[in-house]
């Protein structure tokens, strides 16, 4: 038979280990929904830059060499939350390979 004080022991485990599970359960879905949050503006700046750019080629007949000439067309680079690859053409005409990778 266990003693009144065994008892409230084995129950203040048992509360601390559900505890330690709902909190970590708490914790990784935080985790991951920032990550899906972080993913996902980074897509919507491809597409701004994307969008950008075919704006830029319209107006001035080429796709932009540098993706900073992309701020003459309203878009706003966050350097310390992204990084950026445009890749372009040499010839200018062809849309250029856009990635954006949040940090």
């Amino acid at each position: 038979m266990m003693r009144d004080w065994d008892l409230a022991l084995v129950s203040r485990m048992i509360f601390i280990l559900v505890l330690g599970i709902v909190i970590g359960f708490i914790f990784f879905n935080v985790i991951q929904s920032s990550d899906e949050k972080n993913k996902k503006q980074a897509e919507r700046m491809e597409e701004i830059i994307k969008k950008a750019a075919i704006q830029c080629y319209a107006l001035e007949g080429s796709y932009p060499a540098d993706i900073y000439y992309l701020e003459r067309y309203g878009v706003l680079f966050d350097d310390n939350g992204y990084y950026y690859r445009y890749s372009t053409n040499f010839i200018g005409n062809y849309m250029p390979e856009v990635d954006v990778v949040a940090k």
